[in-house]
């Protein structure tokens, strides 16, 4: 587990995959830290939602249904 840099508390990690490249973002419920790591490195927030806008949709959903 990994511990916060700010508090030491442990943090909860949430993996996802965009376009190949893996994501971590890690938080902590204690003092509300987060960081985001791009297969290994951390990377700014602003940079993983620039990945994130820019990977195509692979496919669209009526909210209406």
């Amino acid at each position: 587990m990994t511990k916060c840099p700010v508090c030491n508390n442990e943090m909860v990690e949430i993996g996802l995959t965009v376009d190949g490249s893996g994501l971590v973002m890690r938080s902590c419920s204690e003092c509300d830290t987060r960081t985001w790591h791009r297969d290994g490195e951390e990377v700014d927030l602003d940079g993983v939602l620039h990945d994130i806008s820019s990977v195509p949709t692979r496919y669209k959903r009526s909210l209406s249904d």
